[in-house]
């Protein structure tokens, strides 16, 4: 037997055990299933996958892994393991998935309390959209570059790196200019300006723009930029309802 042969044979074991942590029985006085045990021994059968170079099978192992340290509260192990299925579908350029199991994960260790591993994730997920960001310009693909583009700004705008979100604002904009999505422009406008304003610590440029209604109704990244930063001496925070006419 080859040693893939081998691993593989291995992988189908570990499911068995998994499928046997699953099932509840009256004469062994099991009333509810062993989810940490049978997600423990999907993980093992991901290693087995993974080894015999199958990531595919090795991610979907992950997946159900995940699912079952959901379902027993295990938000941390969760998270790691939506993160490992993410890595593996990274390594397959199968990006679109791997961000959103990034995305997933971020979520399930802020809400573990692990604030740390949750900020390592983000930087993961940003590196994953720039990869993808570079295979879709090659192909001339304006409207998914501007996608791309819109989460690398997101995840800039999480990791406070504005600089970086300014780059990849002004990037989406001239990507929307080519697919004449002209709405988008300019509320990617005023965040450019708040972002921007903030970044250069123009307090008063950075204020008037705070008094934009148009800004409640962007992304939520937008939005915790707008209620927790404030310019270099400024005040910060929303403006009142009464100014929002101002610039915009």
């Amino acid at each position: 037997m080859s040693a893939n042969a081998s691993r593989l044979k291995e992988a189908s074991e570990c499911e068995r055990k998994a499928e046997d942590c699953m099932k509840t029985s009256m004469i062994k006085l099991k009333f509810k299933p062993d989810y940490d045990g049978a997600a423990y021994s999907l993980e093992r059968a991901a290693v087995c996958y993974r080894n015999a170079q199958e990531p595919r099978k090795a991610a979907d192992s992950l997946l159900k892994a995940a699912q079952y340290y959901q379902e027993n509260r295990n938000l941390f192990h969760a998270a790691k393991a939506r993160e490992g299925a993410a890595m593996l579908l990274r390594d397959i350029k199968e990006f679109a998935e791997a961000v959103k199991l990034f995305e997933k994960a971020i979520d399930g260790y802020a809400e573990s309390g692990s604030l740390d591993t949750a900020a390592l994730t983000v930087e993961k997920a940003a590196d994953i959209y720039q990869r993808g960001l570079a295979l879709v310009q090659q192909s001339d693909r304006a409207k998914m570059a501007s996608q791309f583009l819109k989460q690398i700004t997101k995840l800039s705008l999480q990791l406070e790196d504005y600089k970086g979100a300014l780059v990849s604002i002004r990037e989406e904009i001239e990507k929307f200019v080519e697919i004449r999505e002209y709405p988008r422009i300019g509320q990617l406008g005023i965040g450019l300006n708040l972002i921007g304003y903030y970044d250069a610590s123009d307090d008063e440029s950075f204020q008037n723009v705070l008094k934009c209604g148009v800004l409640r109704s962007m992304d939520n990244e937008y939005l915790r930029v707008m209620k927790n930063l404030k310019a270099p001496g400024g005040n910060g925070g929303i403006a009142e309802d009464d100014d929002e006419e101002g610039l915009c």
